[in-house]
């Protein structure tokens, strides 16, 4: 995250570098064809099996850790298997009455931070930027043990009650395989196509929706669409549904038909209906946007309490439990109700929605309630995913939308139509991702008739939202705000190559106790713009540059504090606010760093160290030379 915790994420991404990937045995790699392409396809439906037995297991991870914590009181995390009677702490704390849910969801988040400072940040958050940023900077490299962790923390959090999704842990997971097995490939390119094609498998396995998974992992994680992505990408997520709708299909119910409503929506009239959803498709570009705005400022103000950050995602758990409580109080239902209501994924909730079954004041606090607890849960550094709870917020939205138009314009189609479409509408939005939204919310509802105002709403929104999110979007905030560059068309070879494929190893360096009189005959004679300055340990101390000894040059060097030019060192007058760049940053990076900052060679650092030097003809000349990937 920010603040106080930036520094222990990039440690922990700098130490996962050259450690994922291992040296592989000559048996291992006999044991696959030896043609590119063909492998890539073995290695896709491999990773698709992987995926689709992740997206189960984490559902039965989820199912057991919600029947330690509230047995058959509550499904937080919608799983299908049966919930059955057992010894569980919502009856043993009932003497406790409704505490026992400020209480439970606090001690779930407890575990969680526990498990995130014991093993590492990675697993915090809502795991697709973490995904992106392995794809971007360090070549679709995932250490395999955050699938683990990743696994037993969103199990933890999302089973105690925590508002969060499942698509974010099962994204990691999924992407952790595509990761191991991009071992047996030998361009990054490929390796980055597997992740995303493990990224594709889980969100399909996970909501049955294979034309979705692949969608996303195009549109949202890799923005291109070259061929050889989307058969390993389509194939991991064919065979993802496959494993999942298989073994789900013997539980007591079937997850893999989990928004299928006994209803068919259609557009009733129109001519007067297409207006009316353009008007919706204005409201949620706001309300999306909103959403995204909410939940980076709620963990910002997390980032800024002096507490200890095992204790914030308690804390964030105890406040949402408050808000269920707030909300039952305010609908005068029980206190499960309320929980019922905010707690967990809530498709429970969203179907009522899509139902007509709630009333237009309940659907737009339940949507308040919903922003604010999924920022609570997400913001403190709990573990779980964003796409449910947009669906979420999009369903009330939408259906207090449908509320008042069915109302105020009869002969139009039901509150639930607008539910629906409200669903895509935010998750669209918020990721900017239209295709995806349309895709995923007709294979999950299976309702083709509403694709119409489903797409208008969602490519509408989206460019409305884009303005007003100045092209973040829910899942790049974060890493914008860490620096790393993420374009909306990636150039597939500056992405291919890194820095340590182009650098310059045989770097002129200067010590910076090197007097500026010795300096000055070097850098005069040199065809270098500048000098890495360099202190007793070999570490980098800074770069000096012809306009640095200028001064000395033509003789104006002055001032009462001035040190005589002998006596001036090379520490003493460099530039010590130097930009640099890691051996293994790729050149998208590189290239967006010169830019923005206007230098025209940056310095290779490694452990403190220089290793070489990339020049803007060093990245002009290796792309050149290097072909389109396709």
């Amino acid at each position: 995250m920010g603040g106080g915790d930036g520094s222990e994420e990039a440690a922990s991404d700098e130490s996962m570098l050259g450690k994922v990937r291992s040296p592989l045995s000559p048996h291992s790699l006999r044991s696959l064809p030896a043609d590119s392409d063909l492998r890539m396809v073995v290695l896709a439906l491999a990773i698709g099996i992987i995926a689709g037995l992740g997206a189960v297991f984490f559902r039965f991870a989820i199912w057991v850790v919600q029947e330690v914590f509230y047995g058959p009181a509550l499904n937080p995390g919608s799983v299908e298997f049966a919930l059955v009677p057992v010894p569980n702490a919502f009856s043993i704390l009932s003497a406790l009455g409704p505490v026992r849910l400020l209480l439970l969801p606090a001690v779930g988040g407890l575990i969680v931070g526990v498990i995130i400072k014991l093993t590492t940040p990675e697993v915090k958050g809502h795991g697709v930027p973490k995904v992106l940023e392995s794809i971007l900077v360090r070549g679709g490299e995932i250490d395999p043990k955050i699938s683990v962790y990743k696994t037993v923390a969103s199990s933890i959090a999302i089973g105690s009650g925590g508002s969060l999704g499942r698509e974010g842990p099962i994204v990691q997971i999924g992407s952790a395989a595509g990761s191991f097995f991009g071992r047996y490939v030998d361009r990054s390119a490929y390796t980055r196509t597997l992740v995303a094609a493990g990224a594709a498998a889980g969100i399909a396995g996970t909501f049955n929706a294979p034309l979705a998974g692949v969608m996303f992992s195009l549109e949202i994680l890799l923005a291109e669409y070259y061929l050889q992505n989307v058969i390993a990408i389509v194939l991991s997520a064919v065979m993802a549904t496959a494993v999942a709708r298989s073994l789900l299909d013997f539980t007591p119910n079937p997850g893999v038909r989990e928004f299928l409503v006994p209803i068919q929506y259609h557009l009733v009239s129109p001519v007067v209906e297409y207006p009316l959803y353009v008007l919706l498709g204005v409201l949620v570009a706001l309300v999306g946007a909103g959403v995204v705005k909410l939940l980076y400022r709620t963990e910002h103000v997390f980032e800024g309490f002096d507490l200890p950050p095992v204790t914030k995602p308690a804390l964030g758990g105890a406040l949402l439990g408050l808000s269920a409580l707030v909300t039952a109080v305010a609908f005068g239902v029980s206190p499960l109700r309320g929980a019922t209501w905010l707690f967990g994924v809530g498709y429970g909730t969203i179907r009522h929605s899509i139902l007509g079954d709630f009333g237009f004041v309940l659907l737009l606090v339940l949507a308040l309630m919903k922003a604010v607890g999924f920022s609570l849960s997400v913001g403190s550094g709990s573990s779980g995913g964003v796409f449910s709870p947009s669906l979420y917020i999009g369903a009330m939205l939408g259906g207090a939308y449908g509320a008042v138009v069915h109302a105020l314009v009869p002969g139009t189609a039901g509150p639930g139509a607008y539910a629906l479409v409200g669903m895509g509408g935010i998750f669209a939005t918020s990721a900017r991702a239209p295709l995806t939204a349309t895709l995923i919310i007709f294979e999950l509802t299976g309702q083709y008739t509403i694709i119409l105002p489903l797409l208008l709403v969602c490519v509408l929104g989206n460019e409305l939202s884009n303005r007003l999110l100045r092209g973040s979007t829910i899942y790049i905030e974060k890493l914008r705000e860490r620096g790393i560059t993420v374009q909306e068309r990636r150039i597939g070879s500056l992405e291919d190559l890194t820095a340590s494929d182009v650098m310059t190893t045989t770097v002129d360096t200067l010590p910076a106790e090197l007097s500026v009189e010795d300096a000055i005959p070097t850098i005069r004679t040199s065809d270098h713009g500048g000098f890495p300055v360099v202190d007793s340990e070999g570490n980098l101390a800074g770069i000096v540059t012809l306009t640095d000894l200028e001064p000395f040059m033509s003789g104006r060097a002055g001032g009462e504090t001035e040190r005589p030019e002998a006596e001036q060192t090379v520490g003493d007058v460099c530039t010590t606010d130097v930009r640099t760049v890691t051996p293994g940053e790729n050149l998208l990076s590189v290239v967006d760093k010169m830019e923005s900052f206007d230098i025209g060679r940056l310095p290779v650092v490694e452990d403190g160290g220089v290793v070489g030097i990339v020049t803007r003809s060093d990245v002009l000349d290796a792309y050149d030379r290097m072909p389109s990937f396709v």
